[in-house]
């Protein structure tokens, strides 16, 4: 099904300046890389009779965890990724039901795409566990790993991320019999051939989880460096919930450039770290067949109301109040006068680049040995010598045919691990730096000197102290707006009853902050706030079809008694801020907002 959308060929088409989508991201363009893959992730449950006691935090049993793990999880594929692949596997059942017929080993669902009916389903399971499954311990672990290697077998590794989560609370699952050991490893090292990655969550037992007693050799850890933390249970599960409630975003290479140093050429892969979330577009159907619709965009001569085609339409600049046509293909030659690619220039002590430099997000450089062979020696030798040394690197980019060419600086970033064994890839930050045309300065802005008396100064600094972030990190707040689409998109897909609210990390914790009212008062009484109206565009000043001065007098007098209140006796409350919403093309008033009291963070 098409539909036409037109467009009045008299009309200025806007166009995406080229800083503000230099690769394509937004539009979601890549080149091929390794991590572009789909997901295909099997749940592999130990079902010990420990799983069905009470948790520790008291928040119901360690099973019902998983399986709470295991519908969110889902959840969040059926949303943003519902090619991706998931299935659940109990062992040590007294039912026997999966494919390759081995004794106590159920399969409840096979590696298949995200379902709804699933989701329904899967948290009724615990309810009906001694009826259709019931606990059993005669399963052996190597024939669980058979069993996953099987199901792996079917797709195509090139395609895939294949994974095996296993929950277990048993550290040696075999005590002597080696034969059977032997056979484990056997095959959790064709699991490693085939690319297949196991994930260890220990689960709470009797015993310390010793992970080096037989885990250690299957899975890829070092030993030496395994702490507490790393096995601490609920640290794990609840770190599965915290990372499968954000959107994963596939791992995928921007674009692949040639780096020339010289005569010498090193392949690089750019990779965007920071990228602005946004909420799916909706897609038109046809409501008659269910079908979606196709857009099409035609292009209409105001005057004689005929369809043009692509060939009649041209470009056009205006110099001097007058339109000067230019052909496509010349402006094509203008754009592009050189070739993709990176050219260093020198090198700055670090010092040199300073924060405000960064005006828009940075990108990630790392080396493409695929490109050029040996890329990845020159590339780690450059970034520690530019460290011992504390320097940047000052290119010049052209990031794609067509494309303005960027002045950028290259911060170096060295290989790191934390205490839980994440690593931090060594490469290259890729930060642009603006041009002396990009530079505004602040000559017009009208500093107006103010008397602050040591006694303000120190109850300000008070009131900082106070309010002071502890461990402050962005990437622990989600975008409420975008958690809410996404909660309420689940909930009509999945016809829920009572659609929990998601949490905003953003709202101030106002019972928190009732401990330091007093700091905020001592600070209040030491300063004097006036609310100030600031008008953007009344009738005499923006020329707008404004509903007169009239009104806007009646507003400056209510602003100014919400002024008064503020500035009276009651400096300790709370006030509410004005917002007067009007129509486009009549007059606003827009309001300085009152500080309110006890809030902040």
């Amino acid at each position: 099904m098409d539909f036409e959308e037109e467009h009045v060929g008299g009309d200025d088409i806007e166009e995406i300046q080229d800083g503000e989508d230099i690769f394509g991201e937004d539009a979601d363009i890549s080149v091929h890389d390794s991590g572009s893959k789909k997901d295909a992730v099997i749940f592999l449950v130990d079902c010990k009779k420990s799983l069905f006691n009470i948790d520790q935090d008291g928040q119901g049993t360690v099973f019902s965890k998983i399986l709470s793990a295991f519908s969110s999880f889902m959840k969040a594929k059926i949303i943003s990724s519902p090619d991706d692949r998931i299935g659940m596997i109990f062992y040590n059942t007294k039912s026997t039901n999966n494919q390759l017929k081995f004794n106590n080993i159920t399969e409840i669902y096979k590696l298949d795409g995200p379902s709804a009916d699933i989701i329904k389903n899967c948290l009724k399971i615990e309810q009906n566990f001694e009826k259709d499954y019931q606990l059993g311990n005669n399963a052996h672990f190597h024939e669980c790993l058979w069993l996953c290697n099987h199901e792996f077998k079917e797709l195509d590794k090139n395609k895939f991320n294949m994974r095996i989560f296993l929950f277990t609370p048993d550290d040696l699952p075999y005590f002597k019999d080696q034969n059977s050991r032997a056979s484990a490893l056997k095959y959790a090292k064709q699991l490693k051939d085939a690319d297949v990655q196991i994930e260890l969550f220990p689960l709470p037992s009797q015993n310390e989880f010793k992970i080096a007693r037989f885990y250690g050799e299957i899975i890829t850890v070092d030993l030496d460096e395994v702490n507490n933390a790393v096995l601490d249970t609920s640290t794990k599960i609840m770190d599965l919930h915290q990372r499968i409630k954000q959107k994963e975003f596939k791992k995928r290479a921007l674009n692949r450039l040639i780096m020339d140093i010289d005569d010498i050429k090193i392949g690089l892969k750019i990779y965007c770290l920071v990228n602005k979330a946004k909420k799916p577009y909706g897609k038109p159907l046809d409501r008659r067949y269910n079908q979606q619709l196709k857009k099409k965009a035609q292009f209409i001569d105001e005057e004689t109301g005929q369809a043009l085609f692509p060939q009649q339409i041209s470009t056009h600049l205006i110099l001097g109040n007058e339109k000067i046509a230019i052909p496509k293909e010349y402006m094509a030659k203008i754009k592009g006068f050189e070739k993709p690619g990176m050219t260093l220039i020198g090198f700055k002590s670090s010092s040199a680049l300073k924060d405000y430099h960064n005006y828009r997000a940075s990108y990630f450089l790392y080396p493409d040995d695929e490109h050029v062979n040996g890329s990845s020696q020159f590339f780690d030798a450059l970034i520690q010598q530019m460290i011992l040394k504390e320097k940047i690197g000052i290119v010049r980019l052209v990031p794609k045919q067509g494309s303005q060419v960027r002045f950028c600086a290259l911060l170096p970033q060295p290989e790191q691990y934390d205490e839980n064994h994440f690593q931090t890839p060594p490469g290259l930050h890729l930060i642009f730096l603006p041009y002396a045309d990009d530079i505004r300065g602040l000559s017009s802005v009208k500093q107006e000197g103010a008397e602050i008396t040591r006694q303000t100064l120190n109850a300000a600094k008070i009131l900082v102290n106070a309010l002071t972030i502890q461990d402050f990190d962005c990437s622990n707040f989600e975008d409420p707006s975008i958690q809410k689409f996404y909660t309420y998109l689940q909930g009509l897909a999945l016809q829920e009853q009572n659609i929990e609210e998601p949490e905003d990390l953003l709202q101030p914790d106002f019972k928190g902050m009732e401990k330091y009212r007093d700091i905020v008062n001592l600070f209040m009484s030491n300063v004097s706030l006036e609310c100030t109206n600031m008008s953007s565009r009344s009738k005499g000043q923006a020329g707008g079809r404004g509903r007169g001065r009239g009104k806007a007098k009646q507003e400056d007098n209510d602003n100014s008694d919400d002024c008064s209140k503020f500035k009276g006796k009651n400096k300790g409350s709370t006030q509410k801020q004005k917002i007067e919403e009007e129509d486009s093309f009549e007059g606003e008033e827009i309001y300085q907002p009152v500080k309110k009291r006890g809030r902040g963070r």
